[in-house]
């Protein structure tokens, strides 16, 4: 695939969600680097990390769901279908992954961390039911990711066989089903979970694959939406953006002066919180789907830090985040809080496009070549 044509297949307004989703990421960690731990600084940061990764989640649900959308309406969509989407996306996903895994394995050996459950991150049963993840944090969504790309194309496939009506209406109905099902795993946890501190809500619920898994399906309710009514949401994008940004003012400045929290408003917190995290980005992605392009002194490097936005995430925190501090704790006496953040910023940037450009891509080459 030459260049040119990756340059008319990307979507820069995509291109912008990625970014921002992934600086958001690396901006919560910079309490930790900064040694800055005022209470209004440290929530804006959990803000900042917990809103990234919805981001990425419901994105990731876009654009995975766009491309098995299309395959559930061929008359092809067959496990032969679902063995080939399946493939891709481990190439896609899995080098990185272990590459880095292994490296926080050595890191686990070198400060010695507990690493005694290792051999579940290769399986990604590190927080399926249960959160157990002593090392390699930010793995948790990646959890997510994975058992969605396991699970729902199968779901589909045998939902398409049960449900005899048209395939633009199946699809929907099970993916929206899907998304009431995963409601109700975390119904249950708050029946039966007796969380009241946002530390164990943060691990017990937040970060547990079976209560997760339904972020990413509100993005397959935008591909369907896309895919049958484009024009529609086209016409709709600005106001559909304004909106969600009320939306979001509203759940994370209103609620929180209304005194909505885990202890005096438990089934929000432990059901919907997510749902509407996820609805606020699902209303406001339609105007990045439509913003195809831009002037290349904006592109470029907003274009970059998309590209390399997956290998940022996997370095940032257990990798550089932890290094960096380690070293400035013990061997460099810098205080200056610019100096320290450029570096964060710079190494973070700088190996991530080394893992990038030398591992990360060449394995996407690989795919595209088989």
């Amino acid at each position: 695939m030459n260049s040119q044509k990756q340059l008319k297949q990307r979507i820069f307004g995509l291109d912008v969600v990625r970014a921002s989703a992934i600086l958001f990421v690396v901006f919560s960690n910079l309490f930790y680097v900064l040694d800055i731990y005022n209470p209004a600084f440290i929530s804006l940061s959990g803000l900042f990390g917990y809103f990234g990764v919805e981001v990425f989640f419901v994105l990731s649900g876009f654009l995975i769901g766009t491309i098995l959308l299309k395959k559930y309406l061929s008359d092809q969509f067959n496990f032969t279908e679902i063995k080939t989407f399946l493939k891709r996306r481990w190439y896609r996903t899995l080098p990185a992954y272990y590459l880095v895994l292994i490296l926080n394995i050595v890191l686990a050996l070198v400060f010695n961390y507990d690493f005694s459950n290792w051999w579940e991150y290769f399986l990604f049963v590190q927080n399926l039911f249960t959160y157990d993840i002593p090392f390699f944090r930010e793995s948790w969504s990646l959890s997510v990711e994975e058992w969605t790309y396991l699970l729902i194309p199968f779901v589909l496939f045998f939902g398409s066989k049960l449900l005899k009506i048209s395939k633009k209406i199946s699809f929907i109905i099970i993916v929206i089903g899907l998304i009431v099902l995963f409601h109700l795993f975390r119904y249950y946890a708050y029946l039966n979970l007796e969380i009241y501190e946002m530390d164990v809500w943060n691990t017990e619920i937040k970060s547990t694959v079976i209560y997760r898994i339904d972020a990413i399906l509100f993005g397959f309710v935008i591909a369907w939406l896309h895919y049958f009514y484009k024009d529609f949401l086209y016409k709709l994008r600005v106001y559909l953006l304004i909106i969600a940004a009320h939306l979001f003012f509203f759940q994370f400045a209103v609620m929180n002066v209304l005194k909505f929290d885990l202890v005096t408003t438990p089934l929000y917190f432990k059901v919907f919180y997510f749902s509407f995290t996820s609805l606020i980005v699902s209303v406001g992605l339609p105007f990045f789907i439509n913003w195809k392009t831009t002037h290349n002194l904006l592109r470029k490097p907003i274009e970059l830090i998309s590209r390399i936005s997956y290998s940022m995430y996997l370095l940032h925190y257990s990798i550089i985040t932890v290094l960096l501090k380690y070293v400035l704790d013990n061997y460099l006496s810098i205080s200056s809080k610019p100096i320290i953040l450029i570096l964060y910023i710079g190494f973070t940037i700088v190996f991530s496009f080394i893992l990038y450009k030398f591992y990360e891509k060449p394995m996407m080459d690989l795919r595209d070549k088989e």
